[in-house]
C-alpha cells in the first residue's frame, strides 16, 4: 500500500509540474508588435509614417484591441523624450460603415472629450478634425499648472497632424 501511495505522489507531483511548465510557457501577452511599414490601412499608415518621419513616435507600435470601440484599426506608440514616456493610441474609422460601439465612442468623444471603457473607467481622446480618427494621449509631463516645454512642444506636434490627418 505504502508503494501504492508513493507511485500517485510522484505521479502527480510530475503532473503539477508538467501543467506548471505549460502555463509558463503559454504566452502572457496577446499584443502584436507592428512596424509602420506593416499597417494595412492606407491612412492609418499615412499618419503613422508623418508621425514616424517628424520622429514624434517609433516605428514600431503595438496594435490595439480596436474592435471593443468600433474602430478598424489601432495602434499604441510608447514615446520616450526626457526620461518620461508617453503613449501615444492612433485609431481608425469607417465613416460609412460605422457599428453601435464606434457610434457611442464618437458621440461620447465629441461630447465631453472622453468615452467610458467598458463601463468600467474614462477615457481621454479627441477626434481628428474629419473625425475619421481618434487619439487617447497620455502623458502627464505636457499637461497640468507646470507641464514640461518639451512634452508639451512634442504633444502640440502630435495633434496638429492628427488633427489634419487624412
Amino acid at each position: 500500500m505504502k508503494k501504492v501511495i508513493s507511485v500517485i505522489a510522484v505521479l502527480m507531483t510530475v503532473l503539477v509540474i508538467f501543467s506548471a511548465a505549460g502555463c509558463a510557457s503559454a504566452p502572457q501577452n496577446q499584443s502584436t508588435t507592428v512596424k509602420i511599414s506593416e499597417i494595412e490601412q492606407e491612412g492609418m499608415a499615412k499618419l503613422c509614417k508623418q508621425l514616424n518621419d517628424d520622429e514624434l513616435v517609433p516605428d514600431e507600435a503595438v496594435e490595439m484591441q480596436y474592435k471593443v470601440i468600433g474602430a478598424v484599426a489601432g495602434y499604441r506608440f510608447t514615446v520616450s523624450l526626457d526620461g518620461g514616456n508617453a503613449l501615444v493610441e492612433l485609431y481608425e474609422y469607417d465613416l460609412d460603415s460605422l457599428n453601435d460601439s464606434a457610434n457611442s465612442v464618437i458621440s461620447q468623444v465629441e461630447e465631453n472629450g472622453s468615452f467610458d471603457m467598458l463601463g468600467i473607467s474614462t477615457v481621454n481622446a479627441q477626434l481628428s478634425d474629419n473625425g475619421k480618427y481618434l487619439m487617447i494621449y497620455n502623458d502627464s509631463r505636457s499637461e497640468g499648472d507646470n507641464p514640461d516645454e518639451a512634452h508639451k512642444e512634442r504633444r502640440d506636434k502630435i495633434t496638429e497632424i492628427f488633427n489634419k490627418a487624412e
